[in-house]
């Protein structure tokens, strides 16, 4: 317990900057390893911490064990993400996955952490704690939004980076299941934007001034009747309308959630 309270303490002073990584990992993601092997000796400062003030009675307190368990899990998802960055080769274009989840998982981290210090019952152990522990307050941040839109486009563009993570995901290859309604009109809206991009234009042309059917849902129907894209472009824009509603449609019921159809009228009843 004291080796770990040293080793946490000095971890904690220093950012976790001057630890050691042995392993041979990539450059760019070294920072973590170190900041991961800091909450490994917080952890274990905490789980013995526990242990000895708590005693058995640690298991009957669920949610400061949960925490404890919280804390470990984050670990382990961020270990999975570093890990596999480095078993696929160090893919460069995968790098914002591996920024997002493992920044997303320290910030979890410090949240339960937090959460075992605030609520530990005894109070001088926990200011003790928290010394130690977060000397210069909490650390971690959320990920950014730049690197959250970064994320965002490498799951909405197809390429081999959201190739190599739907890998071990099974994808219908049909409209008929949702998850192969939505990949097929991910594809088709990407297959229609310089379509819809041609039909903007089109229309701040003037071309369709007076046009009762320049309106949102009927527009490009009304560019395919003045000659603004072809046949082939109109199909591709009406394919990718179909799918999008099959995606956004929603079950739709009677105000009276079909009561008046299904319950026989009184005289009917009787007359049964």
């Amino acid at each position: 317990v004291a080796r770990n309270k040293l080793r946490a303490l000095g971890a904690a002073l220093t950012g976790g900057r001057f630890v050691g990584i042995d392993a041979d990992v990539a450059p760019e993601m070294k920072r973590y390893y170190q900041l991961l092997s800091r909450y490994s000796a917080a952890f274990a400062l905490l789980a013995d911490t526990s242990m000895l003030v708590l005693g058995g009675s640690l298991k009957r307190r669920e949610r400061l064990s949960a925490r404890l368990g919280d804390i470990l899990s984050q670990m382990y998802l961020a270990s999975a993400a570093l890990k596999r960055f480095e078993d696929e080769g160090r893919q460069s274009a995968d790098a914002p996955l591996v920024h997002w989840s493992v920044q997303d998982a320290l910030f979890r981290l410090q949240d339960a952490i937090d959460g075992v210090l605030e609520n530990y019952p005894n109070r001088l152990v926990a200011w003790s704690l928290r010394r130690i522990v977060f000397p210069w307050g909490r650390p971690q941040s959320l990920p950014s939004d730049q690197l959250g839109q970064d994320v965002a486009r490498l799951l909405i563009n197809p390429g081999a980076t959201r190739d190599r993570l739907t890998a071990g995901c099974h994808l219908p290859a049909t409209a008929d299941e949702p998850v192969g309604a939505i990949e097929q009109a991910l594809a088709a809206t990407l297959e229609a934007e310089p379509i819809e991009s041609k039909i903007r234009e089109f229309e701040k042309s003037g071309a369709l001034e007076g046009n009762p059917q320049a309106n949102v849902r009927d527009l490009a129907d009304a560019v395919f009747a003045a000659g603004g894209i072809t046949a082939e472009e109109y199909a591709v824009v009406k394919r990718r309308n179909t799918l999008r509603d099959t995606v956004v449609k929603v079950d739709d019921f009677p105000f009276d959630l079909g009561i008046t159809g299904a319950v026989k009228p009184v005289a009917e009843r009787k007359a049964a």
